[in-house]
């Protein structure tokens, strides 16, 4: 079911989306990224699992965009089993050299609290 989710979330996003640069999507991943823990439950409000989920349909498109920039073929289809598939996208940016274990030690670039 969540690839169904995630499959509508790319077509609606793709008429308005042109083309992005490795950079860019790398950019967008980190702050997603940064976005994708557990949802403390001091934080949980009445629309917290819709949140969980807008952070994960967030990270996956951002992860979806990175892997095209680098010639990693997959799509939304294979997202099945949504951790299992992120974890296998980001194994192979790791052997592409793209470590996002990395990306989780560096300061943010934003001086904005979000």
């Amino acid at each position: 079911m969540y690839n169904h989710i995630l499959e509508a979330a790319l077509r609606e996003r793709s008429h308005h989306k042109t083309g992005i640069t490795e950079g860019e999507a790398l950019a967008v991943l980190f702050e997603c990224r940064k976005r994708l823990g557990p949802i403390e439950s001091s934080e949980r409000g009445l629309d917290w699992s819709s949140t969980a989920l807008a952070n994960q349909l967030a990270y996956d498109l951002a992860l979806l965009d990175l892997a095209g920039c680098v010639g990693i073929d997959c799509d939304p289809t294979s997202f099945d089993q949504p951790q299992r598939r992120r974890i296998e996208i980001e194994q192979e940016l790791a052997e592409l050299g793209v470590r996002l274990d990395e990306l989780d030690h560096q300061p943010s670039s934003s001086s904005e609290p979000r």
